[in-house]
């Protein structure tokens, strides 16, 4: 069973970041597999296209809020799999954001460890919301309450429909 062990909105000298801290039932590979492949990323986190699963771009289309349907694109720079990775969200012409991900295995579950540096002040609530979320549609993957594997969808700027 997954619980929320920590979720904090903190201040940086360069802007402010969030952290989320979730335990899952399940093994640290498993938990890897699903926020690391393309096939599983958007059962969780919304529509996913990845140009390459290790080192390269991505392109997430969110509908958080559902007024204000947003894609967001970056590029992950590091990655040690299955333990952690870091993607930088960009932002044009604003300074990209970090996205660091670590993954820590436990006595019979895991721990994910998220944390959003560099975020805009303007932009700190739409994050909040899409990791939220994000999050917990992952815990019901996880859990089995929801299907691991997500609809093909392509954003529009990858040359999908919608």
């Amino acid at each position: 069973m997954a619980r929320t062990t920590q979720t904090r909105a903190t201040r940086t000298d360069r802007a402010p970041q969030l952290r989320y801290v979730r335990t899952f039932g399940c093994d640290a590979d498993r938990l890897w597999r699903l926020i690391t492949r393309a096939e599983h990323l958007s059962s969780w986190l919304g529509p996913t296209v990845l140009s390459d699963t290790q080192y390269g771009g991505f392109v997430i289309a969110t509908q958080v809020p559902a007024e204000q349907p947003a894609e967001q694109t970056g590029i992950v720079t590091a990655c040690e799999p299955p333990h952690y990775f870091r993607a930088a969200f960009e932002d044009p012409p604003h300074p990209a954001s970090t996205v660091l991900v670590d993954v820590v295995p436990g006595h019979g579950e895991t721990h994910l460890i998220l944390t959003h540096g560099g975020i805009r002040q303007s932009l700190l609530a739409q994050f909040d919301t899409l990791w939220t979320g994000a999050l917990d549609r992952l815990r019901e993957v996880v859990e089995g309450r929801a299907s691991a594997i997500a609809p093909r969808f392509l954003p529009k700027s990858a040359g999908g429909a919608g």
